[in-house]
């Protein structure tokens, strides 16, 4: 069982330690990635074993573990902390913190698409045109 204090403002309860009051994206995909470390280094397990019984490449568990990417479900969550013997308890952590590294990863997504204009509108753009050249004078 872990033995960490998880803290929200003033308030402590038994379960994980995380910094929840994150702002950015890569803040939030932090939090989550070191949870994932937590319960693999507590298995004692490689990341191997624990990728494949919970039906992921070894290099995808490393990334998330490496805080390099975030699930895109939260089943994936929860086969890889059945496999490290989590709680229900101490799951519920992991399972907030991927909620919000997600909306963090699609927050930082959106902004990176809305940063880039549209290639359609692009080629549309208007392209300005030479001067009209001077006509004889009448």
């Amino acid at each position: 069982m872990l033995s960490l204090a998880l803290t929200w403002g003033n308030a402590t309860s038994v379960g994980w330690r995380t910094g929840w009051r994150t702002g950015g994206a890569a803040e939030g995909i932090a939090d989550f990635s070191a949870l994932l470390r937590e319960l693999k280094q507590r298995s004692g397990l490689s990341h191997e074993a624990p990728a494949k019984r919970a039906h992921m490449s070894t290099p995808t568990l490393h990334r998330y573990c490496e805080g390099e990417g975030v699930p895109a479900d939260n089943a994936a969550v929860s086969r890889f902390g059945r496999v490290c013997r989590a709680t229900a308890e101490e799951l519920a952590e992991p399972h907030r913190s991927w909620a919000l590294a997600d909306a963090a990863r699609e927050r930082a997504r959106r902004s990176a698409t809305d940063a880039e204009p549209d290639p359609a509108e692009r080629s549309e753009a208007p392209t300005s045109a030479p001067p009209p050249e001077p006509g004889p004078d009448p």
